[in-house]
């Protein structure tokens, strides 16, 4: 093959697998372009108002290493003038570690008639890593959140609910939404499940607890 044959061939090869599908939507008069993006095995959704990218919404990410398996999944909805974006996380690890990343998210944005978009409403509910200024509120090893134990239990004094509130704080953060515990919890995590009820079953219904996936937290 020759070398400019070549050269077409990969450019060609290369952009099959980074572009993916594009749909257009009509949302309160203002065309709006979805389009997935591929980068190597994960997928990412672009939202484009024109030539403007508003903003990324992951929808399949796995990473890992020789123990363990993190993954993200993400799905979108048009209902009326607002969109929703929801996202789900899970793992497996082999070590005897809490397992890391667990939890689910909903966005809600709005598009008014001149096509601006305006977050609105956004919950989360996350146990992961996290980073904090306060170093008294990491445990020994330095990378794990003492507040990780209170999201499900009971705080019993005021330096506990510091840290609880700390480890909220970080989240809200870092993922931009509102941290929900208790029924608001148990809601976000039912609707998201149902949501991605396909793509979960596809991507973790595998993960078995025992020597090859560890831990299963799914």
């Amino acid at each position: 093959m020759k070398l400019k044959t070549l050269i077409y061939f990969i450019i060609l090869t290369t952009s099959i697998s980074v572009f993916g599908q594009t749909k257009d939507f009509k949302i309160n008069g203002v065309t709006f372009t979805f389009k997935e993006v591929n980068e190597e095995s994960n997928k990412f959704l672009e939202l484009y108002r024109g030539d403007n990218r508003l903003l990324t919404h992951t929808i399949f990410k796995e990473e890992g290493d020789c123990s363990s398996i993190h993954i993200q999944l993400g799905k979108y909805k048009i209902t009326g003038s607002k969109i929703i974006f929801y996202s789900y996380w899970g793992s497996t690890d082999r070590m005897p570690n809490l397992i890391l990343p667990f939890g689910f998210r909903k966005q809600i944005y709005s598009v008014d008639s001149a096509g601006v978009l305006k977050l609105i409403d956004s919950q989360i509910y996350m146990e992961n890593y996290v980073k904090t200024k306060n170093k008294e509120f990491l445990e020994e090893n330095g990378w794990k959140h003492k507040g990780l134990k209170y999201l499900n239990n009971t705080t019993k004094n005021e330096f506990e609910q510091r840290i609880l509130d700390d480890y909220i704080k970080n989240i809200e953060n870092e993922y931009n939404a509102n941290f929900v515990l208790n029924e608001k919890k148990e809601e976000l995590e039912k609707k998201v499940r149902n949501i991605l009820k396909k793509e979960i079953k596809e991507h973790t219904g595998y993960w078995k607890e025992g020597e090859i996936y560890g831990k299963v937290r799914k």
